[in-house]
């Protein structure tokens, strides 16, 4: 509750004098001992009688300057120029030579006339978020204040967050300090100075934008910008309509492949792509689409296949494949997070202290370090090829083109039926189909990986197959199926999809497994013959060797065509 003393026109006096030497008013309010909301009153609508008498004991407000190069201090004019030792002043981010490269491309765009486009892809963890939407556009606003820049994402509440994030820094008091686990593992260190400190004041006064999805940095002599744009606005891809024009745009990781499972959304992002996104450059700016690489035809893939032949080029005669760089709209950054031409085995290399990239083999060692980047590669060798090295898969080059799956017209005019049943759940069977409907279950066992399960029902009129359930998590044979001497009662996963899908009415008959891992997980166990026999459960061992697996009846190819026509039914319904 307010004392009902008023502030001395001492305290009023150092408050403004710290208002003017750049403090924030949170910060100086905390500095002389006033409540935030006093001193936002004060400087607005409601000045008390003395605060108005320390305005005039300090005299007219002298216009905060921008300084000048020739004016800065030596280390802010080293962090000027060098963006390495930028980051580590003012962030205490220590920098990776890619990152260090990225930037140099970048601004070298920024410098062309004409107006530029960029993908960047780079593995998760490598930090990418806090570098290219909090470091690279603090430092291109303090090289140039009239800078006009937009930072987008696939929602607007994350594009607001890189935004409050983005103008903290400028309105920083103290420096940042760096998470001592950090320090340990010598990702940062602790900031030196802030932005205020060696370039003077950002925020400026109140009748300019300082919001969280929009702000405005101070200018030259204090002259507000004559063009509607503020310095840095958000905007994601969720929020409607994009307005203004913007010298520097950086969306970061805007796919989201869990909404777009269909064509149309993949379609729908595309076409806001073309329509909006990449028409709100100025002559002379640069877009940079930056994330990880998520599937054959992500985003960054569309943007990428963008290319335009010279006029007295032959269509007919063109191969998109083999464009050279000219004839491309987007300039393309791709980092991987191990390249193996550079790998000579040495572990010393793949240490977390080992060089990076391009010194080393690995792109960021002390993150992604080989001890883990191996397990990821052995487990998920597609994921490994797709996130972590950025692989250019072609569609036609897998088994199932995702097209097939989602469902659409594909760029030969085919169209696709898809493999969605959007009113089917997992364990849910097909409505109104008509004869006879077989439950069968296959496993893949592995002694230290990943198993994989899945149970279908199978049509054999129509010859559509249903996915009812599918797992792939770590387990053992008891996980499987296991006898409970306690509860004199079967257990795992085999007996409770059995119990599943007798309560279907079409129980499970059959358990296809893997021939060596069935010899050695199952039949060696008497539960597991005995729970056979009673839930009347044939077991059918499955050889696989290289004769049998490019077969061309019986080889995994041949699933391909059943994917395509959509004989492959998975439950969609959420």
């Amino acid at each position: 509750m307010p004392s009902g003393k008023a502030t001395s026109v001492e305290t009023w006096t150092n408050y403004i004098m710290m208002r003017r030497q750049g403090m924030s008013v949170y910060a100086a309010a905390k500095k002389v001992g006033l409540s935030y909301h006093a001193c936002h009153d004060a400087e607005n609508s409601k000045k008390p009688r003395n605060y108005i008498t320390a305005e005039a004991t300090l005299g007219d407000v002298v216009p905060a300057e921008v300084p000048q190069y020739d004016s800065l201090s030596e280390e802010a004019q080293a962090a000027f120029d060098n963006i390495e030792i930028f980051a580590l002043r003012y962030f205490g981010i220590v920098l990776q030579p890619w990152q260090i490269e990225a930037t140099e491309r970048i601004m070298g765009l920024l410098d062309t006339e004409y107006e530029e486009y960029a993908v960047i892809n780079a593995p998760p963890g490598t930090g990418k978020s806090t570098f290219f939407a909090k470091v690279l556009p603090a430092w291109a606003t303090v090289r140039n204040r009239a800078i006009r820049g937009m930072i987008g994402s696939s929602t607007q509440r994350l594009a607001e967050w890189y935004a409050r994030r983005l103008r903290a820094e400028f309105d920083r008091a103290h420096p940042v300090k760096a998470e001592l686990n950090d320090v340990r593992l010598g990702l940062a260190v602790d900031a030196k100075a802030t932005l205020q400190d060696d370039f003077g004041m950002f925020r400026p006064d109140s009748t300019e934008i300082w919001r969280a999805d929009a702000f405005t940095v101070l200018q030259k002599d204090d002259v507000p910008l004559s063009q509607k744009e503020p310095t840095w606005s958000a905007f994601g891809m969720d929020s409607g309509f994009l307005g203004g024009r913007f010298d520097l745009v950086i969306w970061d990781d805007v796919y989201d492949p869990r909404k777009m499972r269909s064509a149309e959304a993949r379609e729908d992002m595309r076409r806001w792509w073309d329509e909006v996104a990449e028409t709100r450059l100025e002559p002379g700016g640069l877009l940079v689409l930056q994330g990880q690489r998520m599937s054959a035809d992500d985003i960054y893939r569309y943007a990428l296949d963008k290319v335009a032949p010279p006029d007295d080029y032959e269509l007919e005669e063109f191969d998109p494949d083999d464009a050279p760089d000219e004839w491309r709209k987007y300039h393309h950054l791709k980092y991987q997070a191990h390249y193996e031409e550079l790998c000579n085995g040495d572990p010393e290399n793949h240490k977390p202290g080992g060089e990076p990239w391009p010194g080393g083999c690995l792109l960021y060692p002390r993150r992604l370090p080989w001890r883990r980047l191996r397990h990821i590669k052995a487990q998920t060798p597609d994921r490994f090829e797709v996130l972590y090295q950025q692989s250019d898969v072609n569609p036609s080059n897998v088994l199932v083109d995702p097209l097939w799956v989602t469902g659409g017209q594909g760029k030969d005019g085919v169209h696709h039926p898809g493999c969605w049943d959007n009113d089917r759940g997992l364990w849910e069977l097909p409505q109104n189909v008509g004869g006879e409907m077989f439950v069968v279950a296959t496993a893949d066992p592995s002694p230290a990986n990943f198993w994989a399960i899945q149970c279908w029902a199978y049509n054999p009129d129509t010859e559509f197959r249903y996915l009812l359930e599918s797992y792939r998590r770590k387990m053992d044979a008891p996980d499987f199926l296991d006898w409970s001497h306690e509860r004199q009662c079967f257990t795992g996963v085999a007996e409770d999809w059995w119990q599943i899908s007798n309560d279907l009415g079409h129980p499970i008959t059959h358990w296809i497994i893997e021939a060596n891992a069935a010899q050695k997980f199952i039949l060696q166990y008497d539960h597991f013959r005995r729970w056979a026999a009673l839930r009347n459960v044939q077991l059918i061992p499955h050889y696989t060797h290289s004769k049998n697996k490019g077969d061309p009846k019986y080889g995994v190819q041949m699933l391909a065509p059943l994917w395509r026509v959509g004989r492959v039914r998975l439950p969609g319904k959420r």
